[in-house]
């Protein structure tokens, strides 16, 4: 095959009735090479997920126009029995949630050698060795092992290794790749991305990446698109978009990057949100939100063309892409201001919690796995405690222990004076008012049959004296607060995006002005713009209330921004704590150093800080 693997042209996608749809995407167009690795980014909504799932064919409820042409064949043309051949052997899907994509009651191993055994027609032994071939080529641990498990038996990392294993089971030419590693602490992250390339390498398949994270795209991609509202607004060779980008979107976004060194600044988030896509503007799509917009920019809609003495392939659909950077002004250098440590009475302690949760093995009851052991902390009043670690070390639990969602086996937690029941259903209003929750993951967080207003007036109500209307202007602050209004407030869950779920459940956390908030990776779902205002949100929120944090993350530029002190946590234990700029420029433990290796940046990383990265999660 001489052209390309992925010929997208005049891709527009509308939901809705045909006389006012909604356009998702309108006008999108760009190729990938074989054995080429290309990079979609965008806010959550732009339309990124929706172009992935056209690509397949997997769109339900919406109308697509334009060419889609996969190895030489149009797919939006096949028929549905074409279509079978095209879905697994040309082309797979690596989703988001790895728990999603696999069936829940069957063996992992069983699950990929039925696709082997659907599209290559082999006999079950050829199809279950095929499958153990293929995890142990995406180096999961002894795969013959592996292959016998559950879906539920397998920690986040192997599940995502899994789903790319099933992809490649028929030797794709293409592997379309949404959002793999949201979610993943940094060290599975680097292995997940180190697995891609290492696939290029040696397969020659084609890679679509989506991600909302540059650092990662900068690690696999060979060239990027960047989306804002449906539409391709900048278009180049990674290094030149992320390094020297010619649209103001991307420029914002890349200012908005919280990084893991250097001081800690007030990040730069973009104004605004994303335009009503039922009445797109006529002219460029993110003049609303952009500093230097003119007249011309409302009215005109800009071609994308590469800026003067650039590379033709380097794309800006702006007008004044010669000298945007330059006339945009400079990003905000402001402290944010975090406290100084005090020296007064803790608002929060937890001493010597200690968790144990029982496991059996084939034949009989194994030792207990000990996730908290013997971990005592503190918060002041008004400053945020980050803890880090990877998946399994025992942080989220620590999290809801303190929340009392598990009851803890040994030690206790005290908010101020006062001793806190174990189980949150056995504190007072007031306690469980004062300490407020913000989970990973919002679809299990969010009623599913509730409207936005449904799901934030509860805890207005529940929480403070507000009835009536101003029960409602309380909410509607609420959504702006957290960069969404007031158009929100009819929508169910499965209306919004993950970024913007995930953002419903930050503002429900603030509904009742909590003196603690206990963020469970609270922005890992969310886009870099909207991460940078949610962040700056919750410091300006510190500021204003005296809200104490515990945050637990795995990404260490996010706890570098909010921290005033981080604790690395491994096996259960904190195994070192302290400023945060002090663990991160002269970390002591090994561990905290393979974290701090395994970040992704701009740049590709060396490759010692691989090696030692692999060497602690294989």
């Amino acid at each position: 095959m001489t052209g390309p693997t992925l010929n997208v042209r005049s891709l527009c996608i509308n939901y809705g009735p045909s006389a006012h749809p909604l356009r998702a995407v309108r006008d999108v167009s760009f190729q990938i090479a074989p054995g080429e690795a290309y990079g979609l980014i965008g806010e959550s909504g732009s339309g990124k997920s929706t172009i992935a799932f056209t690509i397949m064919r997997y769109l339900r409820g919406g109308h697509a126009d334009g060419q889609v042409w996969l190895a030489g064949q149009d797919v939006m043309r096949l028929p549905e029995a074409a279509l079978t051949q095209v879905r697994g052997r040309v082309a797979a899907m690596v989703y988001q949630d790895p728990m999603s994509a696999l069936n829940p009651s069957m063996r992992v191993g069983e699950q990929v050698a039925e696709a082997v055994r659907l599209h290559r027609g082999a006999d079950r032994a050829a199809a279950a060795a095929r499958a153990v071939e293929l995890f142990e080529r995406v180096h999961l641990p002894t795969p013959s092992d592996i292959a016998q498990r559950y879906a539920h038996q397998l920690s986040g990392g192997q599940q995502q290794r899994v789903v790319i294993a099933m992809a490649l089971a028929c030797d794709p030419k293409l592997l379309i790749m949404d959002e793999p590693t949201t979610g993943l602490d940094v060290t599975t992250e680097a292995v997940i991305l180190e697995l891609v390339r290492e696939l290029r390498r040696e397969t020659g398949v084609s890679v679509l990446f989506i991600s909302h994270n540059m650092g990662v795209i900068a690690q696999v991609c060979d060239r990027v698109g960047v989306l804002y509202a449906g539409q391709l607004v900048e278009e180049g060779r990674t290094v030149e978009v992320l390094h020297a980008p010619r649209h103001p979107y991307t420029i914002g976004l890349m200012r908005a990057m919280p990084q893991p060194g250097g001081a800690a600044h007030r990040l730069a988030s973009i104004p605004g949100r994303l335009p009503d896509l039922q009445d797109p503007p006529p002219g460029c799509v993110f003049a609303a939100r952009c500093e230097i917009a003119t007249d011309l920019c409302g009215d005109v809609m800009p071609a994308l063309l590469p800026a003067s003495g650039r590379e033709a392939s380097h794309g800006s659909r702006c007008h004044y892409r010669d000298e945007a950077e330059a006339l945009l002004p400079p990003p905000p250098l402001i402290a944010h201001g975090k406290a100084s440590l005090g020296a007064g009475a803790p608002l929060l302690e937890a001493v010597g919690l200690e968790k144990r949760f029982g496991r059996r093995s084939w034949l009989r009851r194994a030792a207990p796995v000990r996730a908290v052991h013997d971990v005592t902390l503190e918060i002041p009043p008004g400053q945020t405690l980050a803890v880090v670690g990877e998946s399994g070390s025992g942080k989220s639990t620590l999290a809801r222990c303190v929340a009392g969602l598990i009851v803890p086996d040994e030690g206790y937690v005290r908010l101020e004076e006062t001793r806190l029941a174990a189980q949150v259903g056995r504190r007072s209003r007031l306690q469980q008012r004062d300490v407020q929750f913000i989970f990973q993951n919002p679809d299990g967080a969010l009623n599913p049959h509730w409207t936005v207003k449904q799901l934030l007036s509860r805890p207005v109500q529940l929480y403070t004296d507000l009835r009536g209307d101003a029960v409602r202007r309380r909410v509607v602050d609420l959504l702006e607060m957290v960069n969404l209004g007031e158009r929100y407030l009819g929508r169910f869950p499965r209306e919004m995006s993950g970024g913007e779920k995930q953002r419903i459940g930050i503002a429900r956390a603030f509904a009742g002005n909590p003196r603690l908030v206990i963020c469970d990776e609270p922005t890992s779902a969310l886009d870099i713009s909207v991460q940078a205002s949610i962040l700056n949100e919750l410091i300006a929120l510190q500021a204003r209330h005296g809200t104490a944090y515990l945050f637990v993350s795995h990404d260490l530029g996010v706890v570098r921004h909010v921290a005033h002190r981080v604790a690395i946590m491994r096996h259960g234990r904190i195994v070192e704590a302290g400023d945060p700029a002090e663990v991160f420029e002269r970390p002591h433990d090994p561990y905290t150093r393979a974290l701090i290796d395994a970040i992704p940046t701009l740049v590709p990383p060396p490759a010692v800080a691989e090696a030692r990265v692999t060497q602690i999660v294989r």
